[in-house]
């Protein structure tokens, strides 16, 4: 368990590190467009600089929750949605978070997006969608998951059965998730209704 949790927030500083870089990218190519505006050739230069608005679109957009931790989570796996043509939805109050150890934070949003991003890159395009969201109420935090699926989901002991071949490997992404959430006593949902995948976490705070 405690390797599960090292490697997600391994994988967070190394989205750390990619998100610099395309800080970097960013910068330079806001300097590009000058000049394409100096291209002759009228249309050429259209079609260059549609291309590149759109490309800047996906490198400048970056959470800011007031929490450096999952604006940089956030960040990246809204990247990798966009790659895959996935439509990411997220309204989250990283300020929420300041109880909770970087490392356990990794650990919930990591496991929830990757397992999400997982299904949805076997849908067709248009329903290939996620949603996020963390807010407070009534001294509880509430962090919930939603990702559009299709087929049949069957569960065991409050967990969705893998579909993957080798079994044995798999399914632990879920349960690590479990586990960082009862640290701080809290409760795990996970239920399936309407073609929507849901997964509901609370934390007293």
């Amino acid at each position: 368990m405690q390797n599960i949790l090292h490697n997600q927030y391994i994988q967070y500083q190394r989205s750390q590190e990619a998100i610099e870089l395309i800080n970097y990218k960013y910068h330079d190519l806001k300097h590009y467009t000058l000049a394409l505006k100096m291209e002759e050739n009228e249309q050429r230069r259209r079609d260059y600089l549609n291309q590149l608005e759109e490309e800047l679109k996906g490198y400048g957009m970056q959470y800011k929750t007031g929490n450096k931790v999952l604006d940089v989570l956030l960040t990246s796996k809204n990247l990798s949605c966009a790659k895959k043509q996935i439509v990411m939805t997220c309204v989250v109050d990283g300020t929420l978070f300041d109880f909770m150890d970087n490392i356990d934070i990794c650990s919930i949003f990591g496991n929830a997006l990757d397992n999400a991003i997982e299904c949805e890159e076997k849908l067709e395009l248009e329903k290939r969608l996620i949603e996020v969201a963390a807010f407070s109420q009534k001294k509880f935090l509430i962090i919930r998951f939603e990702n559009y699926y299709e087929g049949e989901l069957e569960f065991s002991r409050g967990f969705p059965l893998t579909t993957k071949k080798e079994t044995q490997f798999h399914g632990y992404g879920l349960k690590s998730l479990c586990y960082t959430v009862r640290k701080y006593g809290g409760e795990t949902d996970i239920s399936a209704h309407d073609n929507w995948f849901s997964l509901k976490i609370l934390i007293p705070m």
